[in-house]
Parts: structure tokens; C-alpha cells; sequence
């Protein structure tokens, strides 16, 4: 979406070649081959959201997926083996999962894939975006109805044409704002501050106004009702 970004994934598939895949350092997968080197954890990560399909199923409503899931499934049960005849049609794995879940989770994730749509910010594209198009590449060479359907970048948010910073004090949470103007004042304030990969501008007094224009109509609204004369 935007012939931008666009333009911009075309430079980065030229120079990509020499970006460093791996490191010594930080978080990632260890290669199999060689355990001192990581795999950059950028690189690593651009398919997790397949594990979104599967996720209700075995996170057990909770964040760290501590407590019990719908499948009675534990992590160390979830083998590359058992991963590979949900997510690549693979063989019939050897494991103590019946195999009645196995194909639910399967099932899960052929209904929802592939990702119709990545949103993400724009200083993503020479990265994690991109990335995500080859891995997804990589792990489905020929099933091309497993491959990213399509990537929407956007800018990033301003507070009052300024850059939001805890450290400046311009700094605003979702919870704030809706506190503050209401949901439908932020609403409309946030249709006003912007589109496409330009940074939108969240702007108080936008939102203000909002509020201020949404009660006058709805007085307005609740006099043309309580008007017999316009029956």
C-alpha cells in the first residue's frame, strides 16, 4: 500500500544481501551448526504470527501460557515435529497428543492463513518487514497461499506536533486519552491527525472540539425528537 513503501521495500530487497543475519550477542536462536552464533532476532521472528491461529488454544488465557489450555497440551509437547504437521502439512507426528488435537490445531491454522493484511510502522520496512515476506517464502516455497497477501505501513504518532517521549513528559497511553476526551472524541481526533505514511499529529484541541461538537449534536439530535410539530 503507497507507492512508498513500495519504493522503499524495492531498495531495501537490493542491499539486503549484506545485512548481517547473525550475531554473537543478544536474542535469537542459536544456529544449529555453530551455537556461538545467534540468528538475529529480527530475522527469526517474521512468522510468529502463525502461532496466533493456535495460540487460543494453548496459552490458557494467560499471557505466559503458564496455566492449563483447552487442549491439556504442554510446551515441551509442542516438538518441531508436532510444528510441522500443523504449520507444513507434514507427516504424522510421534507424540502423546491424541490426535484429534493435532488436527483441530492444524484445522485452526489452515482456516486462518494466510496473513491477509501486516500493518506496521514504517521504519520496519528494511527490517522485520521484510524479512517476514522471505521467511514466509522460505517456509512455504510452493504454497503460495501461505505467503504475506499484503503489507500496510504507517507513520508514527505526534502529540501535539511533537515526538510522544516519557523522558520530555509528551507522552500519552490509549487509556489516558479516552479518559481525558472520551473514545469518541479520540476517535475523531485520530481520523483528523492523519493518513498514509505520513506521521499523524494527535492534537488536544482537535479533540476538545470533537467533544464539544458531538454534544451539540446530540442536544440537537434530542430536540428534533421531543418536537411534536416535525411528526
Amino acid at each position: 500500500y503507497t507507492d512508498e513503501v513500495k519504493k522503499n521495500f524495492n531498495s531495501t530487497l537490493d542491499w539486503l544481501k549484506e545485512h548481517a543475519c547473525s550475531r554473537t550477542y543478544g536474542l535469537g536462536s542459536k544456529l544449529p551448526w555453530d551455537e556461538s552464533w545467534l540468528i538475529e532476532s529480527l530475522s527469526d521472528s517474521t512468522i510468529y504470527m502463525s502461532y496466533y491461529t493456535v495460540a487460543h488454544l494453548l496459552q490458557g488465557g494467560t499471557l505466559k501460557g503458564t496455566g492449563p489450555n483447552a487442549l491439556s497440551i504442554t510446551a515441551d509437547q509442542m516438538t518441531p515435529e508436532v510444528w510441522d504437521y500443523i504449520l507444513l502439512a507434514g507427516p504424522a507426528p510421534k507424540t502423546t497428543i491424541p490426535m484429534a488435537s493435532l488436527d483441530k490445531m492444524k484445522r485452526e491454522f489452515e482456516y486462518w492463513y494466510p496473513l491477509d493484511l501486516r500493518v506496521s510502522g514504517k521504519d520496519l520496512v528494511p527490517n522485520h518487514l521484510t524479512y517476514a515476506v522471505y521467511n514466509h517464502v522460505a517456509m512455504w516455497p510452493e504454497s503460495k497461499d501461505k505467503w504475506i497477501q499484503g503489507i500496510r505501513a504507517n507513520g508514527h504518532l505526534l502529540l501535539n506536533s511533537e515526538k510522544m517521549s516519557k523522558s520530555t513528559g509528551n507522552f500519552m497511553t490509549l487509556t489516558d486519552a479516552i479518559d481525558a476526551f472520551s473514545a469518541d472524541g479520540m476517535r475523531l481526533a485520530l481520523a483528523d491527525s492523519g493518513d498514509s505514511v505520513e506521521d499523524a499529529n494527535f492534537v488536544s484541541g482537535t479533540a476538545d472540539a470533537a467533544i464539544l461538537r458531538l454534544y451539540t449534536l446530540v442536544e440537537w439530535v434530542k430536540e428534533v425528537l421531543a418536537d411534536k410539530t416535525l411528526r
